[in-house]
């Protein structure tokens, strides 16, 4: 597995290693470098997906028609940011291992809505 250069100390790299490891599972992702800038990313069939804005905040592309389906499962989960005005990103903002096992699901649809 590929890991590129991550953005700060030791927590932060491990859970966008664990959130990066869980989208490579899916068999559909691989790692490279974004697009929106020189940080490390996650794609699906050559649409950026994901990608580490800065330390332990991810933008991830689900799509309006996957976060109308799981707005209100995770709308008001606070590791959960959507700016009406970005569209298809939504932010998230792990703290901890146990915050990305909860969105899980999430990153299921967003993988999906992508595929």
């Amino acid at each position: 597995m590929l890991m590129l250069a991550r953005m700060d100390d030791g927590s932060a790299d491990l859970l966008w290693d664990v959130f990066v490891a869980d989208m490579l599972g899916s068999g559909k992702a691989h790692e490279r470098r974004s697009r929106y800038g020189d940080k490390p990313a996650v794609y699906i069939e050559g649409r950026e997906v994901a990608h580490l804005e800065a330390a332990r905040i991810i933008d991830l592309r689900i799509t309006r028609q996957g976060w109308s389906r799981v707005k209100g499962e995770y709308g008001s989960d606070p590791a959960v940011f959507r700016d009406p005005s970005r569209r298809d990103w939504i932010e998230l903002r792990p703290q901890s291992l146990q915050d990305l096992k909860r969105l899980a699901g999430l990153v299921a649809v967003a993988i999906a809505e992508n595929a």
